[in-house]
């Protein structure tokens, strides 16, 4: 929820810096309400914008050139990452594209291609609709308006620039959904000359901070469509979104379409039973579960943007005769991965390191 309510406001002002362009107002409320008229009346947008976030034990700095074309058109483009990296994944050079209906996700660093229909884009790994971001966007004015105060905090200079600057603060009546901390407060910057917003400062208190600052900004320019279609590079594998939709199976059918031994442990933790099986792409998945213990068991090979482990050093561990990298934290999760007969395996839950080892040893 945490992280949500950061990006939710990093979205916010993210729109802000994207899509705004408005007249002068003599207050804060007039400012952000013509920058409400004017995104609904934008048809394009090219922009290059730096993210500078750190929440959690998150520190993302990066650069993006984005391109945006109403109704359903998008391409954002990595062009700065260092060693950045979310979930676990390197995004430097990533590329997304859309064209209304079909959408591509590139890794360069893996040359990995995922595409499908736009519609069919919905997991948290893979972009969503932008239709969806863009309509996300624009409810999170409606919503920062309804649950923050806003006020004109001045005139400021921004790297030679003449700014208004304006400041969210959270009502002190509250009433909203979301857990915001009483001294969260985001800060937009917004160019006199040409009302566009330059840069923003959301600080979310014990939550985290962000910064967004705009270097290049343009809209309304008739951009070419043919920077909403994506040539897939050579050599690159490609993966269909619908080949990683998990189709149910009973245990029976996952053995019976498993073309290596499918193993299934001997030894259940804690009263842990098989409450599900399925399979994505080749692997076979099996999921146990009980009120104190739950793991999940993935046997076979998963498409490439399935295939993350945890962050951290891992434990060389003896499984079953193999070399295993065992990953554990201070919170009863564990992660246990291997290849046995050319077969790649892992277990991970909500389940100590010991007795994930004992699971993997009892498997037959």
């Amino acid at each position: 929820m945490e992280k949500r309510l950061l990006l939710g406001l990093s979205l916010l002002v993210t729109l802000s810096l994207l899509l705004s362009g408005c007249q002068p107002g003599p207050t804060a409320e007039e400012i952000v309400a013509k920058m409400q008229e004017v995104e609904a009346s934008t048809e394009d947008a090219h922009a290059v914008v730096e993210f500078d976030v750190q929440f959690e034990d998150q520190d993302l700095a990066v650069v993006v050139e984005l391109w945006e074309k109403r109704p359903a058109k998008l391409r954002a483009e990595v062009i700065e990452a260092g060693e950045a990296e979310v979930d676990g994944i390197d995004i430097a050079g990533v590329v997304s594209v859309t064209d209304g209906e079909q959408a591509w996700l590139y890794h360069p660093g893996e040359n990995v291609v995922v595409t499908g229909a736009l519609g069919d884009l919905e997991s948290d790994e893979i972009p969503v609709d932008p239709q969806q971001v863009i309509q996300f966007m624009e409810e999170g004015i409606q919503w920062a308006m309804d649950n923050f105060d806003v006020k004109l905090a001045g005139e400021e200079e921004l790297n030679g620039v003449a700014t208004y600057k304006l400041e969210f603060t959270p009502k002190e009546d509250g009433g909203y959904s979301l857990p915001i901390p009483a001294d969260a407060k985001a800060t937009l910057w917004v160019e006199k000359d040409r009302w566009i917003a330059l840069q923003a400062h959301v600080d979310g208190s014990s939550f985290g901070e962000g910064w967004v600052r705009v270097r290049s900004f343009e809209f309304n320019t008739g951009l070419d469509d043919a920077l909403f279609q994506f040539e897939i590079p050579e050599g690159a594998e490609v993966i269909d979104i619908s080949d990683m939709e998990p189709v149910p199976l009973t245990l029976d059918e996952a053995e019976a379409q498993a073309e290596f031994d499918l193993l299934v442990p001997t030894y259940e933790p804690d009263g842990a039973t098989l409450i599900e099986v399925f399979r994505v792409g080749d692997a076979f998945i099996l999921r146990y579960d009980h009120a104190t213990t739950s793991f999940t068991i993935v046997q076979g090979d998963l498409p490439q943007p399935m295939q993350q482990s945890p962050g951290g050093e891992a434990a060389e561990v003896a499984v079953r005769g193999q070399t295993a990298a065992l990953f554990a934290d201070d919170a009863g999760n564990s992660f246990l991965t291997w290849t046995e007969d050319g077969v790649s395996i892992a277990i991970a839950g909500h389940i100590s390191a010991d007795e994930i080892v004992r699971v993997a040893e009892s498997l037959q």
